[in-house]
């Protein structure tokens, strides 16, 4: 009784059943449209329109992207992916894939109208992706960061197929307190918070800054905030998507977006932003960007912070998220990390074989090098992904 029809671009399916299906707190048609206009080359971008007896029951977002293994994999397996890349075996250095989920969101998701969930499709969305995938030349299948409240139907998955499972990049959450940033460092450990507050004098103290939300910024402003992007995407180590200034003037039309930006008192320049967006019983941090000479020892990111949550305080949300990486500042922060989750399937059963065993090795400390540092000195502090491997 179910079939899905994939189409190439989020308008093509109706502005009715995107508000159905990715109503707050998730991000919808604003923003897979945001990431449409981006023009980002490098993928390509499927809606499938899910149907039981010709009645529309959900939206599953897909995109194929040629991924480059080393994102994920253990030292030892990167090496030689590295390896592979600088080798006339190039090709080989990257996979193409076929991801269930969203790009840069917060977290993968299927919008379903109500009365229905995932348990009820997942079976026959991955079938039918499956079917995507191969007419897309694409040999490996991938539920992307999917949340924990979703792994006991994509477990049953995997179950019954060849899917394998690991844990992704966990994403990062702090509950949104009466009294706003005052009252985060109130609940802080006493340690935490003496070391915030000596931040924050130091920092105005080595370069006062102004703070201010911005509304549909000008495309002047939206030019400085480009800028500071490109700053903080130069310095990672996890690169996954590149934005463009196209994506910030797109989603700055969105009512739900604000960019908090911090200035020079003097000369008004754009020293660091976050880009915010207000989903009702969540607020999510997407986006930042800093000018990391200018604000050297002026401790910007933890500053910024604190601006963006007085300012999420003020909504109706009660929790703050702060999406993958970065993971060191934001957990001195107060964030709590929160367990992402991803399925794959390889079509050649020999190679998906290897993938299932080297899936088995990956846990948060061989993903993220700040995350090996904080849980050798706090082990007992956060939860750990890796339980109950397949």
């Amino acid at each position: 009784m179910l079939e899905i029809v994939w189409h190439p671009h989020a308008a093509d399916i109706p502005d009715a059943v995107w508000k159905d299906c990715f109503a707050p707190p998730h991000e919808g048609l604003f923003w897979f449209q945001a990431l449409e206009a981006a023009g980002m080359r490098e993928f390509a971008f499927h809606f499938g329109l899910l149907r039981e007896a010709q009645s529309t029951i959900g939206i599953v977002p897909a995109f194929v992207f040629d991924l480059p293994p080393d994102l994920v994999l253990p030292d030892s397996a990167a090496r030689i992916a590295s390896f592979l890349r600088r080798s006339p075996l190039r090709k080989l250095s990257r996979i193409r894939t076929f991801f269930i989920g969203n790009v840069a969101g917060e977290e993968g998701h299927i919008g379903l109208k109500e009365g229905y969930a995932l348990p009820d499709v997942a079976a026959f969305v991955h079938a039918a992706a499956r079917r995507q995938a191969s007419q897309a030349k694409a040999a490996l299948l991938v539920w992307k960061d999917f949340p924990e409240c979703d792994r006991a139907a994509l477990d049953a998955l995997a179950e019954k197929n060849g899917v394998f499972r690991m844990p992704s990049y966990p994403g990062s959450s702090i509950p949104l307190l009466p009294g706003g940033f005052e009252a985060c460092l109130k609940a802080m450990p006493a340690q935490h918070r003496h070391k915030m507050r000596k931040r924050m004098r130091t920092g105005a103290t080595v370069l006062p800054m102004t703070s201010s939300v911005l509304e549909r910024p000008s495309d002047a402003e939206l030019g400085e905030i480009f800028a500071l992007y490109e700053q903080t995407y130069a310095r990672g180590t996890t690169k996954f998507e590149h934005l463009t200034p196209d994506f910030f003037a797109r989603i700055a039309g969105f009512e739900g977006a604000r960019f908090v930006v911090q200035r020079h008192p003097e000369s008004g320049r754009t020293l660091a932003f976050m880009l915010l967006f207000d989903l009702g019983e969540r607020v999510i941090n997407q986006f930042i960007g800093i000018d990391y000479k200018a604000t050297q020892g002026a401790f910007a990111y933890f500053r910024l912070f604190a601006a963006a949550y007085d300012w999420a305080c003020t909504t109706d949300a009660r929790v703050m998220q702060s999406g993958q990486t970065g993971y060191m500042a934001k957990l001195e922060s107060g964030h709590t990390l929160v367990p992402l989750w991803n399925y794959g399937e390889h079509r050649n059963s020999a190679v998906n074989a290897i993938f299932r065993r080297v899936a088995g090795r990956i846990t948060w400390e061989t993903l993220d090098d700040q995350l090996r540092e904080w849980l050798l000195a706090h082990p007992e502090a956060l939860p750990h992904p890796n339980s109950a491997q397949n």
